[in-house]
């Protein structure tokens, strides 16, 4: 069997779809086979970090591997800053990067796009990837073929895996029928006894949950134990959009101390059981007094797989607590006036309306914080790594992958990094809408460092740019106007929308000033030099 389908035979064992990628010398003979196959849709975009966020969107939101392609050196390379982010956010990417063939090699001369030595491409990935793999070994190719896209799916981390130009032309023996890994029975006991034991100590035990708990498919477990114990439960920035919202013991999502009601659970409990939480200073620098060691229990899944030791602790005689009732707390009327946040609450009024499902993706930046005034059902963000210029690219992997339309909040400095992309959404037939946030400053560098004076942006003119590649491009300066801009666009499928919100001047919302006070107040003291 060649290579090649042997490589497409473990993409479908694992589910994966489609295929993103840029096209680079060291990878057209596998684009041209891939091709001439045509098993699989082929995405390409316009820049390597783009490529890997929309893949790395697709594996977000199908919570299954996404596999992108691209050249040696000057693609993979270009890409590390966006791999880096899905290895840090726990992310399933198969890195289908090119190398030289053997007799470029031996030809000892400098290759083109190579670093420091021809290997240095795989070196670099070490730091970024849970595993290397490079099928220079036609005999072992099937195997680590799989091996790669069993180490993506268990650990859901990146891993790289370099085809050789000339490896195409190779033949192959398939792996065996994948088995997934199961759970030592003693390890599993053990782990049960010790969550017990904490339990049974404890009298007002809160659940704070991560993102993980939606990675290795154990939601349905965790919101069952909440509830047969009935024990409170709140997520991670991360974490939202990963459990229902209408849960009877979820509270919310901890950021900061301006969530006063899980703010409020965290402080009052004797036990809070971290469960899937990727431990990052965003959530826990500003506010380690919430979290003395005492009281803390961590069950993350590098130590032992979560959906079976959730559902073990399901079938265990646990009495349930009791918790005094809680207060409701006030909602906030919404704002009148234009600003991100009453622009956010319009967005969520709208959407709620609709029977459909929209997911939302939001970039980093003020828009990020704007996002917590809606409560998606489906929702990405780069909420710890926070690379710019994430979600119009992701927009384009949530289409590509489950057909819904997706809804884009992104602010202008963002927007500056990837908005081209969606020039290709027409030759896809994709019609994300896209919100860009247009207050021309680049806003969260001016929350930490209001003194820099290069936060200033000057106005490109975002809605004739879309018009330019296609889209439907609108400029709106009021509430009105850009509620009947969305409408609009939300009934226009054909292609893409981009409504431009032109928002006055000091608009910042609350939530991203009283972050940046609560992370500078983290921060050490600055040494004398």
């Amino acid at each position: 069997m060649l290579l090649v389908d042997a490589l497409l035979h473990e993409l479908d064992v694992f589910g994966v779809k489609q295929l993103f990628g840029i096209p680079g010398d060291f990878v057209l003979p596998l684009f041209e086979q891939l091709q001439q196959r045509n098993r699989l849709p082929l995405y390409y975009l316009s820049h390597e970090p783009s490529a890997v966020f929309a893949a790395d969107a697709a594996a977000r939101i199908s919570n299954n591997p996404a596999a992108v392609i691209l050249t040696y050196g000057a693609g993979a390379l270009n890409a590390v800053n966006a791999v880096a982010q899905a290895y840090v956010e726990h992310v399933p990417l198969l890195i289908i990067a090119g190398f030289p063939s053997q007799s470029e090699i031996d030809r000892g001369l400098q290759i083109h796009h190579q670093a420091k030595t021809v290997d240095s491409q795989r070196d670099i990935y070490r730091e970024i990837t849970a595993a290397q793999f490079r099928l220079d070994n036609p005999a072992r190719a099937g195997e680590d073929i799989r091996a790669a896209l069993s180490t993506a799916k268990q650990q859901s981390r990146p891993v790289l895996l370099e085809i050789p130009r000339d490896a195409v032309q190779c033949t192959t023996q398939l792996a065996g029928p994948y088995q997934a890994p199961t759970v030592a029975e003693d390890k599993l006991a053990l782990a049960v006894a010790d969550v017990m034991a904490r339990l049974k100590q404890a009298q007002r035990p809160v659940i704070l949950a991560g993102v993980d708990v939606r990675r290795f498919d154990a939601v349905a477990e965790l919101e069952a134990l909440a509830d047969k114990l009935n024990i409170p439960f709140v997520s991670t920035l991360m974490g939202r959009a990963s459990f229902n919202q209408q849960h009877r013991q979820y509270h919310g999502i901890f950021l900061d101390k301006t969530d006063i009601r899980p703010t409020q659970l965290l402080r009052d409990a004797d036990l809070i059981v971290q469960i899937g939480v990727i431990k990052t200073d965003s959530n826990f620098a500003a506010h380690s007094e919430l979290f003395s060691p005492e009281k803390v229990l961590t069950v993350h899944q590098d130590a032992l797989a979560l959906k079976p030791l959730l559902a073990e602790l399901l079938q265990q005689n646990i009495a349930p607590f009791y918790h005094a009732a809680l207060p409701q707390l006030a909602t906030p009327a919404p704002e009148q006036q234009l600003s991100a946040t009453s622009l956010v609450q319009c967005l969520d009024a709208v959407l709620t309306a609709r029977n459909d499902t929209v997911p939302l993706i939001s970039d980093i930046g003020d828009c990020l914080f704007a996002s917590l005034h809606a409560n998606p059902s489906l929702m990405l963000a780069p909420a710890f790594y926070a690379s710019m210029g994430y979600a119009v690219p992701a927009a384009f992997g949530v289409q590509a992958v489950t057909g819904l339309r997706p809804v884009v909040l992104v602010g202008d400095g963002a927007f500056l990094m990837t908005g081209l992309e969606l020039g290709h959404c027409s030759r896809y037939g994709f019609a994300p809408v896209v919100i860009v946030f247009n207050n021309q400053r680049w806003d969260m560098i001016d929350a930490f460092a209001p003194g820099l004076n290069c936060t200033n942006l000057t106005n490109w003119h975002y809605a004739e740019l879309a018009r330019a590649m296609g889209g439907q491009g609108m400029q709106v300066s009021n509430l009105d106007d850009f509620e009947q801009a969305l409408q609009l666009a939300l009934r226009n499928t054909k292609r893409f929308s981009l409504i431009e919100v032109m928002l006055p001047a000091g608009s910042r919302t609350a939530r991203l000033n009283n972050f940046a006070s609560g992370f500078k107040a983290a921060q050490p003291a600055q040494a004398n030099c």
